[in-house]
């Protein structure tokens, strides 16, 4: 019986199910995944901590869609250990599952930084549905919120946080919002729009020291260039970066650095086992944006399909398509220009709309688009084909429609 495991239950894991299909090989497939509930859509936290969606409308498959594809998902049940020399996986309740090829799902983590008081128990990240849960639970004497971290997750938290009528501070280390995503002008239109909601936005801001009880947390010391103070909160949700789940692989002698260490075609060290998503690490990159997550299980599935012209992994620059606070934001590759580059920009802050292009050699190397985001897919593609733009350069920041009207 040739069996397929997979541990976890997440976004990766079960996109390579789908691209697997119903015609794997494979007489069966079992899915491990440490939450109670089936496979739910994690973009989708942010709406459903908002009220905005509900788990049901998140949660993609139904029993029968597993049934087809002859796999078992078996929930609430961690892995407690995998024997590679008998290739076997021992789950927390003792069951002992065979494997003829193995997958490491297991996703990550919140990172939470050494901040004293941060080993609360009533500290909170924004990875999972058990972190929306409570969150949630907490609303009824709730007042006020601080989010530390203002990467994506961080902001979505605090919007949909605010969105349910509590009252956030937002805190970011870093000067520029979306740091990975943004420049200081895209930024700068972002917090504009947080502060529109109401939401205190504190930039250049650390936590200091977190305060409460056994039962809750009641102050947060914050840090800042204007000098230290201290904030009545009663929910300390941290979005500071995320720690791949790689304690599994160590024990079991598979190879890692930050990450499971796999080559272009998601393979480990340990023959018929792979890895991908954000537990993996190829090239010494790790993951947490779902495009690059996509094209590795892509890949994965087409290797465990054994398809003779598979094309391997590699990296690639993906044009991030994000929506936050209302504001649609399109980032791809290098947004930040370095010596010698070009830059050509218009902006209408007014409005929230913003336009960048980094040339270098007459080619696109860096775009964002904020609040109007139609050129952005034409710009992808002339990045992508690394096409020479100096027919059109000194037009190319209003569009395609005008260059081509221009042509």
């Amino acid at each position: 019986m040739q069996t397929l495991v997979i541990i976890g239950n997440g976004m990766a894991a079960n996109r390579v199910l789908e691209e697997l299909g119903t015609d794997h090989q494979y007489d069966a497939i079992q899915v491990i995944g440490d939450e109670h509930i089936p496979h739910y859509n994690r973009i989708m936290l942010s709406p459903l901590l908002a009220n905005e969606t509900t788990l049901a409308a998140i949660t993609p498959h139904d029993e029968a869609w597993y049934q087809e594809r002859r796999i078992e998902v078996i929930l609430g049940d961690g892995v407690k250990a995998v024997n590679v020399q008998y290739q076997q996986v021992e789950t927390n309740s003792g069951r002992l599952l065979p494997y003829g090829d193995l997958v490491f799902a297991t996703g990550s983590r919140s990172f939470i930084p050494p901040v004293e008081g941060a080993d609360h128990p009533a500290v909170i990240g924004f990875r999972t549905m058990s972190d929306v849960d409570a969150m949630v639970e907490k609303f009824g004497n709730l007042k006020h919120a601080t989010v530390i971290g203002a990467g994506l997750l961080g902001v979505e938290a605090a919007v949909g946080l605010k969105l349910r009528g509590v009252d956030v501070t937002l805190l970011h280390r870093n000067p520029v919002l979306m740091n990975r995503q943004l420049d200081a002008t895209a930024s700068s239109i972002l917090e504009a729009s947080l502060a529109e909601r109401g939401i205190d936005v504190r930039t250049g801001t650390s936590p200091v020291r977190l305060h409460g009880n056994s039962d809750a947390i009641q102050k947060i010391e914050i840090k800042s260039k204007r000098g230290e103070e201290t904030l009545d909160t009663q929910l300390v949700v941290f979005a500071t970066g995320i720690a791949p789940n790689i304690e599994l692989a160590i024990d079991a002698g598979i190879t890692t650095q930050r990450g499971i260490c796999v080559n272009e075609e998601m393979k480990t060290c340990t023959t018929g086992i792979y890895a991908l998503g954000e537990c993996c690490e190829f090239d010494n990159q790790t993951y947490g944006l779902v495009a690059p997550i996509w094209d590795q299980a892509k890949v994965l599935a087409a290797i465990l399909k054994s398809n003779d012209d598979t094309a391997p992994y590699k990296e690639r620059t993906h044009l991030t398509k994000l929506k936050v606070s209302g504001l649609d934001m399109h980032s791809i590759g290098e947004y930040e220009a370095s010596e010698g580059d070009d830059v050509i920009a218009t902006e209408d802050l007014s409005e929230g709309v913003y336009r960048k292009l980094v040339l270098r050699e007459n080619k696109i190397v860096g775009v964002l688009c904020v609040g109007d985001v139609t050129d952005s897919h034409w710009y992808y593609e002339l990045m992508s084909d690394e096409s020479d733009i100096s027919s059109i350069r000194d037009m190319l920041i209003f569009g395609q429609a005008y260059c081509e009207q221009a042509a």
